[in-house]
């Protein structure tokens, strides 16, 4: 039987681990995914660099249309196999699905972490993990049908006084939805609604390229985020919900957010 590595990229390329380049360098084959999350187009080289291994860029289609044949096939002849993805290898479903799958066929598999979106976005903003409630993916309509999901966690979030993370979607032709994007569905739902979650005073923290050399983080409200450039993607969002003293210095004093702004979303 074969064995697999489900190795995460991390963030951004150096975010790889030595344990990650370790594995890499004892496999027969190595793919990378990146339609989850963009990766630098010098990625490929820099892997090669590090590991002294080819690697071979597989697709949605290769995983989930193709249920990961291009992997199996390697598995099957006894190789052990990488592949690389972006973040933490074992947070998104297509992932678990492989991996699932490999260890019903009796391949042995290792799962190698990397640093999350899900971690790292929260300490790069500076809030508090225990005060999040769950996440949720703002995602393009299908069929002109908004999915109404990020409307109703945000408020029941909001409601229990939570933050909450907003993931943002990638497209079936492999585009990843930006901020100015995500909040025209944002109105378009509050249009639908009408609930007064998202008005246009509400409170938004938008963060782009996470772990890039271009980060950036720009707090507004939903009107003045609009005329805001993030730049390219990825890009998330946070719906902040009361602050502790702690998240709002860290807010004010590092990341140079309006002190007036924020006053108002202080506990008091």
């Amino acid at each position: 039987m074969g064995k697999l590595y489900l190795i995460g990229l991390g963030i951004y390329p150096t975010y790889l681990t030595l344990q990650g380049v370790e594995a890499l360098k004892s496999c027969d084959f190595v793919f990378l995914e990146d339609y989850t999350s963009p990766t630098p187009s010098w990625c490929l080289e820099y892997i090669k660099n590090v590991s002294g291994k080819n690697v071979v860029k597989v697709s949605r289609k290769d995983l989930e249309d193709n249920e990961g044949r291009i992997i199996f096939e390697k598995l099957e002849k006894g190789c052990k196999v990488a592949l690389l993805v972006p973040g933490d290898p074992a947070i998104a479903t297509t992932h678990n699905v492989l991996r699932i799958e490999a260890c019903r066929r009796g391949h042995e598999v290792t799962v190698i972490h990397g640093v999350s979106i899900l971690s790292s976005v929260i300490s790069l903003v500076g809030l508090s993990p225990y005060r999040f409630g769950p996440a949720v993916t703002i995602t393009y309509p299908r069929m002109n049908v908004y999915s109404l999901r990020p409307y109703e966690v945000v408020k029941d979030n909001l409601e229990r006084n939570l933050h909450t993370l907003l993931l943002l979607d990638v497209s079936d032709d492999g585009k990843f939805m930006t901020i100015s994007e995500a909040l025209k569905i944002l109105r378009a739902l509050e249009e639908k609604i009408r609930g007064k979650i998202f008005t246009e005073d509400r409170v938004i923290i938008g963060i782009a390229r996470v772990g890039f050399p271009d980060t950036k983080v720009h707090v507004d409200t939903l009107t003045g985020l609009e005329n805001y450039d993030f730049g390219e993607p990825p890009h998330v969002m946070i719906i902040p919900a009361k602050l502790h003293f702690i998240e709002y210095e860290v807010l004010v004093h590092v990341h140079k957010c309006s002190d007036k702004l924020l006053r108002e979303l202080l506990m008091k």
